[in-house]
């Protein structure tokens, strides 16, 4: 008995061996098609995405191709690694096939997002290196890839956003015209002079190598509050002065004010005493 399972053992060992034989020359290649694949794939991604750069000079869809053409060829690579080791592919295809249902509905979330990064890239809503501010979110565009969008706020913070939560939400692209239009308001106190208050704002805003000349700035009453009269300035900068001119601007207006002996209001309390009122109560006591 004991030589017949040694006999067997020995079989299966002999067996397992052959295998192995037959079987490390297949496993081998299979390693080296992937290998060289990968390698492939980041060759080829590069190529297509200066190539894309070059001709249409849009680093978003250069980007994004980049991706694409990267994971396709990584996709291939596998398959032809699988064909090499014997395994049926059309088997393969076929069980995704049938589990296609399933897996859709347990990558709906990323199958969105992919859908969505496509969308972006083809109506351009924004390109690379634009000022977007979505939900309040107010960032740069650093990429836009296959599941989501990266953007870095002024503060120099990453945010990864879902490509699809842009696209189902309004999308402020801060920068995409050259121009932008600023309001500023600046009260003063209704015993200080308005007409010589205007007259400073006009040459601060008109003077100031910030401020486009066309169109003109337009400075007036805006609003007569309780403690201050609001003056409004209203003028067109060059998109990347905007938050430049949001700083120096107010500043300058505030030291000319005070030479010129233009008062910027406070909050104040008047309180008025009633003589008849006094005396009673300083006869009862």
């Amino acid at each position: 008995m004991q030589e017949k399972i040694e006999a067997k053992i020995i079989l299966l060992t002999d067996k397992f061996i052959e295998w192995s034989i037959d079987f490390i020359p297949y496993l081998i290649s299979a390693i080296v098609i992937m290998v060289c694949g990968y390698y492939i794939a980041r060759i080829l991604s590069k190529y297509t995405e200066k190539a894309i750069i070059k001709t249409t000079k849009d680093e978003t869809l250069g980007l994004f191709l980049k991706n694409v053409v990267f994971a396709g060829i990584l996709l291939l690579t596998f398959i032809t690694a699988l064909t090499n080791l014997g395994v049926k592919t059309t088997s393969i295809i076929a069980v995704l096939g049938t589990a296609g249902l399933a897996i859709a509905l347990s990558l709906k979330d990323s199958l969105s997002n992919l859908a969505s990064g496509i969308i972006l890239v083809t109506l351009r809503r924004f390109n690379r290196g634009d000022t977007i501010n979505v939900n309040s979110i107010i960032g740069k565009v650093d990429s836009i890839n296959l599941f989501e969008t990266k953007l870095t706020t002024p503060d120099n913070q990453v945010i990864i956003m879902p490509n699809s939560l842009l696209v189902s939400s309004p999308i402020i692209n801060v920068n995409i015209n050259s121009t932008r239009r600023m309001d500023l308001i600046f009260g003063i106190d209704y015993g200080s002079n308005l007409a010589k208050a205007k007259q400073i704002l006009e040459e601060i805003f008109t003077q100031d190598e910030l401020v486009l000349e066309d169109p003109m700035p337009v400075v007036g009453v805006h609003a007569l509050n309780a403690s201050s009269v609001d003056l409004l300035v209203r003028f067109w900068v060059k998109t990347e002065n905007y938050f430049k001119a949001n700083i120096t601007l107010p500043q300058k207006v505030k030291a000319i004010f005070e030479q010129q002996g233009i008062e910027i209001p406070y909050n104040k309390l008047d309180i008025n005493i009633n003589p008849t009122q006094t005396s009673l109560l300083e006869g009862k006591k």
